[in-house]
Parts: C-alpha cells; sequence; structure tokens
C-alpha cells in the first residue's frame, strides 16, 4: 500500500495525509511571509513521512511543493519487493533522467528496490531498465538523497585486522596449498 502512494494523483496523495499550515521562519522584513502558508504534510498511515514547505508566498504552491518531497520521501524510505518486470518504459532518454520528472520518484523507488534485492548491485537494476551500470550510477550521483540511500543498502566490508599469527596484512594473497607442495 506505501508505495502504490507514488502512483496516486496530487489530489489524492492529499487525501493521504494530515495538512497543517504554519508561519515560515527567516529573517524579518518587507517581503517576509507574515502568513500562514508554510505547508507540513503527515502521511496518516506512517507517521515518520512527513515534508515541508514554505519556499513560496502561496499556500497552494507551497502544497504542490510539499506533494513533491513527499514522493522523495516515500521513494527513498519505503522498500518492496520489485516486480519482474520493470513498470514503465525509462522516464529520461540518453541515460539520463531529470529530476523534474514526474515518474522521477517511481524510478527511483524501483531502482532502489532492485539494489536491495540485489545486495547492492547496479549491474542487474541496470540491465532491466536497459542502462549501462555507468549511466545509472551517474543517475544516482545526481541527488545526494538517493546517493546516501544507495550507500546505506550497500554491504559495508570488513576492515581486515590482522591476528598476532599473521605478521602481514591479511589484503596481501596468501600462498596457495597447491604452491606449497610442489
Amino acid at each position: 500500500m506505501p508505495r502504490s502512494l507514488l502512483k496516486l494523483s496530487d489530489f489524492d496523495l492529499l487525501k493521504e495525509c494530515n495538512i497543517t499550515a504554519y508561519k515560515g521562519s527567516g529573517p524579518g522584513g518587507q517581503h517576509r511571509n507574515k502568513t500562514n502558508s508554510g505547508v507540513k504534510l503527515k502521511l496518516k498511515n506512517n507517521s515518520q513521512l512527513e515534508s515541508y514547505s514554505c519556499d513560496d508566498r502561496s499556500s497552494h504552491i507551497n502544497k504542490l511543493l510539499a506533494l513533491k518531497k513527499m514522493r522523495m520521501k516515500i521513494a527513498l524510505q519505503i522498500r518492496e519487493e520489485p516486480a519482474l518486470q520493470i513498470p514503465f518504459a525509462f522516464p529520461g532518454s540518453g541515460g539520463r533522467v531529470s529530476v523534474g520528472n514526474n515518474l522521477y520518484p517511481e524510478f527511483i523507488a524501483d531502482i532502489l528496490d532492485r539494489v536491495q534485492a540485489t545486495s547492492g548491485d547496479l549491474s542487474e537494476a541496470a540491465k532491466m531498465w536497459g542502462l549501462s551500470k555507468s549511466a545509472l550510477n551517474k543517475i544516482i550521483l545526481q541527488d545526494k538523497q538517493v546517493y546516501q540511500q544507495y550507500q546505506a543498502m550497500r554491504p559495508r566490508q570488513k576492515a581486515c585486522q590482522p591476528t598476532a599469527e599473521q605478521q602481514e596484512p591479511c589484503h596481501k594473497a596468501e600462498p596457495s596449498q597447491a604452491s606449497q607442495l610442489g
């Protein structure tokens, strides 16, 4: 259910959120927003996901901006088992996709699902979308939040500490048994 929220229209996604108006903070002066046009959205079924916007003087525009942020939070934080087939055609061209593309959050969610399912392997996810591994890597690197989520999903390599018996660090190859025999 939670990831299906990405497919909803803005109007329907707003129905799934509690909406709160607030007065944005910032420097005072003539251009300071003095009305409650800031918008906070909080998903009704998931109290962890919330987004804010007070970037504009219009509450309507702030609501749209907060919705866009909410879609990205859903895409970044909710993982599901990926479908066998990709859900839609690649939303970009030439191995690139714009962050402003309406399908961007759904694309990122699917990529992160596939990366998690393959224990951090970008190659399989890239193949499914008809991309090269380097093109997918560039897409992930273009958005700081996506990159941070990807890094958190990758398996960590354990630091190698030599034991008391080992004089050399363990990253050097040990002679194989076959070479010791002959």
